[in-house]
């Protein structure tokens, strides 16, 4: 039996009964409850591909390749014999526009050499059956809902929180919450300026953990507070060596906030961070990068309204594992002078849930408007364009996102796209490239006591 017998079938066997309680959540109605593990699956992403065969149906997500190895942090390609069905680039972008980004066509008519290749689509991500039963059980709880402003989740706990979302607050809130299991990856980022030249950022190793999909944690308590947890130690450049930072994010932002630490080596000393939020430059990306742009998306949605567009299909980066296994330490076969090299980005057609952003009266923000383009198998940010107080485009990032094959869910901190539109420049961050492995996941949980700012600058990373 596949996976996608054993998840329609645990959907089937339980469909009664999630179906007869007396109580439905408060935003859904019994026919759209009715359309989870029937036409969605249990998280929400429409099972039925289109007629003509360009998208497929989901079938059940992908399975480890032949002499996949989980213990040596490589991931092979589990489509090694896909080619390119075709490729867009200037001279004929605008036969596709409908299904490209304005910020690729952009890309496309600075740089000649900026191309998609599209490659089949593969949906190849998948979620474990506890998830999946979860995901149905926050469906169904009216308890499972958003704070008034949408800053906050309650009730909702282990899986998608809001699979038929009603608005862009409990789309982004399914970003947020996007399976993935503990686990590592060392990762590099590098910056290409204006004139091609390029520069090492840094070489970080990066711990996560997921309390949000702990079976053991108590929900809202605790660490349970914190839906998500990072440590992430710089290796390169030396003379930041050593250096750490600790983010906590909040569950329930309405009350509580964001916790971030620094830790520098040369000083010895850890120190509270709280503009690690928002639209700060990260220091070390060269302030091609804001904090909330992390994963694309990170932290509080206080500053802004968020807008649910629906779904649409787009040509979007997926299924990216041939680039990950780039030789760490030579950046020149990925980063080319303008953009990344095309030949190693792997585009497809994807169906994507949209959602725009335009700040609140009142806030603050670079922004003036986001667009936000989540893969409907996995909740996860595929793509984010942004754009300045002069209404130009001023920002492009496109996640080179790996479904985890081995654990399901998606690799957390898959590598990302960066461009700077309005210096012309742009980063590579994350490169997870696989000089001695480069992400290990499907860990237990990590204890409370590593994950404390207490351990900072005392602790290794196993």
């Amino acid at each position: 039996m596949n996976l996608q017998q054993k998840i329609i079938g645990a959907v089937a066997a339980c469909a009664a009964h999630f179906l007869l309680g007396a109580a439905a959540n408060a935003a859904l109605s019994e026919a759209e409850l009715s359309q989870l593990g029937t036409t969605l699956t249990p998280w929400g992403a429409e099972i039925a591909g289109t007629p003509d065969g360009s998208y497929p149906a989901y079938t059940g997500g992908v399975k480890p390749p032949p002499g996949f190895d989980p213990k040596s942090g490589m991931w092979p390609d589990p489509y090694p014999d896909d080619k390119p069905l075709f490729s867009i680039d200037a001279t004929n972008m605008e036969q596709y526009k409908d299904r490209l980004m304005e910020a690729q066509m952009e890309l496309m008519r600075r740089y000649p050499t900026f191309r998609m290749d599209i490659y089949p689509s593969r949906r190849s991500s998948w979620v474990p059956e506890f998830v999946a039963q979860n995901s149905l059980a926050n469906a169904r709880n009216p308890d499972c809902r958003t704070s008034a402003d949408g800053v906050g989740v309650y009730g909702c706990w282990g899986g998608t929180p809001f699979p038929v979302p009603q608005n862009g607050y409990q789309a982004m809130w399914n970003h947020l919450l996007f399976y993935t299991t503990p686990g590592e990856f060392n990762s590099s980022a590098y910056l290409v300026n204006a004139n091609g030249a390029t520069t090492m950022l840094l070489q970080t190793r990066t711990i996560g953990d997921y309390p949000y999909f702990n079976p053991a944690q108590k929900p809202y308590e605790g660490q349970g507070v914190y839906y998500l947890r990072t440590l992430s130690t710089t290796i390169q450049p030396t003379r930041e060596t050593g250096t750490q930072t600790l983010l906590w994010y909040a569950l329930r932002y309405d009350v509580d906030d964001q916790r971030a630490w620094s830790y520098q080596a040369g000083q010895r000393r850890v120190r509270l961070a709280p503009e690690f939020a928002y639209d700060t430059p990260v220091a070390q990306m060269g302030g091609v990068l804001f904090f909330d742009e992390i994963n694309l998306f990170a932290g509080r949605m206080d500053r802004f309204k968020f807008e649910l567009k629906g779904r649409q299909f787009m040509y979007m980066p997926y299924n990216n594992y041939r680039m990950h296994l780039l030789p760490q330490g030579d950046p020149a076969p990925l980063l080319g002078p303008h953009h990344f090299q095309p030949d190693k980005v792997r585009y497809e057609l994807r169906r994507v849930w949209v959602v725009e952003a335009t700040p609140l009266p009142g806030a603050r923000h670079m922004a003036s408007k986001k667009r936000f383009y989540l893969d409907e198998d996995s909740w996860v940010a595929l793509a984010y364009e942004g754009w300045d107080h002069s209404d130009k485009l001023f920002r492009l990032l496109l996640s080179n996102c790996m479904p985890d094959y081995a654990n399901g869910g998606m690799i957390l901190g898959s590598s990302a796209q960066v461009y700077d539109l309005s210096r012309g420049q742009y980063a590579g961050v994350q490169l997870m490239m696989a000089k001695g492995g480069y992400a290990r996941y499907g860990w237990p949980p990590y204890p409370d006591t590593e994950m404390t700012p207490a351990r900072m600058g005392g602790r290794g990373i196993r």
